[in-house]
């Protein structure tokens, strides 16, 4: 077996600076710059073509998927071993310590660290791929097989980007492939996921607007609410010790309720900024249907409206409300709901719907994913990971998340966050480990090249 530690070294310094150019590119979905060959706008288009740069100026063969997506290959005959990571980000939001995309680094040694949006999420995982995938040709290791990058432009919206790749240009899927895209060592199992939209015709005069949340998957983090000026509520905000503050334009107050963000797939981490308005207004105004959603949505796992349901693999399920808005006389929510291999999912959007009250428009389903641990594709990475980290008791994991192991055949997610390292993905100050990301370039070179070398 090569000794991949020692051929990544010299790769090492390139790949930081290729990292810290890659989340200089501000790549969020921007329906006002779509355009030819940007579906998904001119931010994910400059980060794709990055990587299609990068792929050329190593001699790896380029596809740029009409926009969707970059994919890089070398090799002639063999199974196909695929990887499958994402060049889009979700938007910024919160305070940051430094600019979200200045790829700024700090400390020193083992405690080296990059910030910026894209850091763990899914940039530095890419990175450290694509440099694994250089290490392999330049070296001669790839022989028998062929290696594929394909680097997708809508992960963080629901991974259209795969489905053009698989069902438009009707690419060739892999034998055995991987997503840098979750956690260390490897994830055999992964929730469903269904977002829907909740929404509602209702009269919450004297309420006149409310606008909060910024994605789907993501926990709202802070809801503007606008009102008409009012000593007394003042009072009250002050009073309940409401994380937020309030501002006086006019005639109207301008409310901001504040959060705290994290992934949809853990809400139980993260503050709701929207729940919280639905308790203090409710109770302020006396108005029954923030107070009926302030207590039904005021824990994440449905327990209080029916909705909870625990799996044995993939544990309890979670509803996550991301975007919240009124106006006009029209409340909606999105709702981020995950759920585990037992779940009846219908059957409880349909409890959801009536116990609410709420109307629901279900946007996009994605069951459970669960694979053998004893497969070739599991046993082959997890003795991978454990040659190279000597991390010999760790096993495989369930997670909440999903990941791209759901939309492209064979692909577990693999990689690329290690235990105590979580990166903050989605979450204010986003950030890698300048050792953690060295390490992924070994760790992949050496999973590469073991997946290549399967009988089937």
């Amino acid at each position: 077996m090569p000794n991949f530690k020692k051929l990544a070294k010299s790769y090492e310094t390139n790949a930081i600076i290729a990292l810290q150019e890659f989340v200089h590119k501000e790549s969020v979905y921007d329906e006002k710059t779509i355009g030819p060959k940007a579906p998904y706008g001119k931010g994910v288009k400059s980060a794709l073509d990055y990587v299609a740069k990068l792929g050329n100026d190593y001699g790896f063969k380029v596809d740029t998927c009409d926009g969707y997506a970059t994919e890089l290959s070398f090799g002639e005959e063999g199974p196909l071993i695929g990887i499958y990571a994402h060049s889009d980000v979700v938007p910024v939001s919160g305070t940051w310590k430094y600019p979200p995309f200045s790829a700024k680094v700090e400390g020193q040694g083992k405690e080296r660290i990059m910030y910026g949006r894209g850091t763990s999420d899914d940039k530095g995982p890419l990175i450290a791929a694509l440099y694994a995938m250089k290490l392999l040709k330049d070296n001669g290791l790839i022989n028998g097989y062929r290696v594929r990058l394909v680097s997708g432009g809508d992960e963080e919206r629901g991974s259209s980007c795969l489905h053009h790749y698989f069902h438009v240009l009707n690419k060739e899927a892999s034998d055995f492939g991987f997503t840098p895209d979750a956690d260390f060592p490897l994830i055999y199992a992964e929730k469903g996921i269904a977002h829907f939209n909740a929404s509602k015709k209702v009269d919450l005069s004297p309420i006149v607007a409310m606008d909060g949340g910024f994605v789907t998957n993501a926990v709202c983090d802070k809801l503007v609410v606008t009102l008409p000026l009012d000593k007394k509520f003042e009072a009250f905000f002050k009073e309940n010790n409401v994380a937020g503050d309030i501002n006086v334009a006019g005639e109207c107050m301008i409310v901001s309720f504040k959060g705290k963000t994290a992934h949809a797939s853990t809400p139980e981490i993260g503050e709701n900024a929207a729940v919280k308005a639905f308790q203090i207004l409710g109770k302020f105004y006396k108005n029954e249907f923030l107070t009926k959603l302030g207590e039904l949505f005021s824990e994440c796992h449905g327990e209080n409206f029916g909705g909870l349901v625990e799996s044995k693999e993939l544990g309890k399920t979670t509803y996550s409300y991301g975007i919240v808005k009124y106006g006009s006389g029209l409340f909606s929510t999105t709702v981020d709901f995950r759920y585990g291999e037992s779940a009846d999912a219908e059957a409880l959007l349909e409890n959801f719907k009536e116990k609410t009250g709420l109307d629901v428009a279900l946007v996009s389903v994605s069951k459970p994913l669960l694979y053998d641990k004893k497969s070739p594709l599991v046993a082959t990475l997890m003795k991978s990971y454990k040659r190279m980290t000597h991390k010999f008791f760790d096993k495989p994991l369930a997670i909440g998340g999903g990941t791209y192991a759901k939309e492209a055949p064979n692909c577990v997610a693999y990689g690329s966050a290690f235990k105590n390292h979580p990166g903050d993905i989605h979450s204010p100050n986003e950030y890698i480990y300048i050792d953690d990301f060295l390490a992924q370039i070994a760790i992949y070179a050496d999973a590469i090249y073991s997946l290549g070398k399967i009988k089937k």
